[in-house]
């Protein structure tokens, strides 16, 4: 159902309740109608499982919804649509007109500062942490995951905050935002690896690291096929998903220093076991599976 203008409306939104076949043709004819971006969205609860590596997960039904200028005419854009989509896919789709939102205010608003363990907080540049902080760790929100406020980065700093790293070396695999290896290099470790598969998380960890005032020299950064075999390290913590986990422990279980402790994340709860398993298969200990919510942490370490 269409809305009724505001007075000089800045955005639009149109979406159409589509079958996951229909996906992609109700993406491009939004696209050609003049929409500046496309997102998908589910429809009810249903659950959508770890996806294969190369596929995109979709519901049975998507909510396909094209965001437009606010001065097109929504009678122009569903002409549009008519032009190029079957009469079928129209049938179900809702409009409403979006007015201007100061992001920078709502997103400051939205992001303050958040304590982990026994005195670790996350706080973004504009804010103060308190005066009873131990560690300060300064993350801005951006494209790549990880502000602390998920669970399974929180079961990481939780983790994190309890070790003794004065020294050490860690290595962060899919370090995304640099939240881990920064808060290991705030507590003391001498040198961080953090690998990523995506270059954006890459730079969004260099930017962390400048806020921090952390040197390149201390923080190194690249693709995982960049880090070299021979590197070792006293801390492994990799916040990514249960399936790379496991396919990955060959991989990255030889980094690992005797002694050395590592801390996983990324898993739900129904997904630990099999984790834990492929990790011990490694010769490695499990010291404990810890839970927030959905979500596990799995730990252990090198006998």
């Amino acid at each position: 159902m269409a809305e009724s203008p505001a007075i000089n409306p800045a955005w639009q939104r149109l979406s159409l309740d589509v079958p996951q076949s229909d996906v992609e043709a109700c993406e491009d004819a939004l696209l050609e109608a003049g929409a500046v971006s496309v997102s998908l969205e589910e429809i009810g609860d249903e659950q959508i499982f770890e996806p294969k590596p190369g596929e995109t997960p979709l519901w049975q039904r998507v909510r396909v919804a094209g965001l437009f200028e606010g001065h097109i005419s929504p009678a122009d854009i569903m002409g549009q649509l008519h032009g190029s989509l079957r009469p079928s896919l129209l049938g179900d789709f809702d409009h409403e007109f979006i007015e201007e939102t100061d992001w920078v205010r709502q997103t400051q608003a939205d992001f303050a500062p958040t304590h982990y363990g026994d005195g670790l907080w996350v706080t973004p540049h504009w804010s103060d942490a308190p005066t009873e902080a131990k560690t300060v760790v300064r993350i801005d929100p951006g494209l790549a995951f990880g502000t602390g406020q998920h669970e399974t980065t929180s079961l990481c700093l939780d983790w994190l905050d309890a070790q003794s790293l004065k020294g050490l070396r860690v290595l962060d695999v899919g370090c995304g935002s640099g939240i881990l290896a920064l808060a290991a290099l705030m507590k003391g470790a001498s040198v961080a690896y953090g690998t990523d598969i995506d270059p954006q998380a890459l730079k969004a960890s260099r930017d962390n690291a400048a806020l921090n005032d952390i040197p390149e020299d201390r923080f190194w950064l690249g693709l995982p096929e960049e880090l070299a075999a021979e590197e070792k390290f006293d801390v492994l913590v990799a916040n990514i998903l249960a399936q790379p986990l496991i396919e990955l422990a060959p991989t990255l279980a030889p980094h690992l220093k005797k002694g050395g402790r590592f801390a996983l994340s990324g898993i739900l709860n129904t997904q630990a076991e099999a984790v834990a398993a492929q990790w011990m298969a490694q010769g490695l200990t499990i010291d404990g599976i810890a839970s927030q919510g959905d979500w596990s942490r799995v730990s252990g370490q090198r006998e």
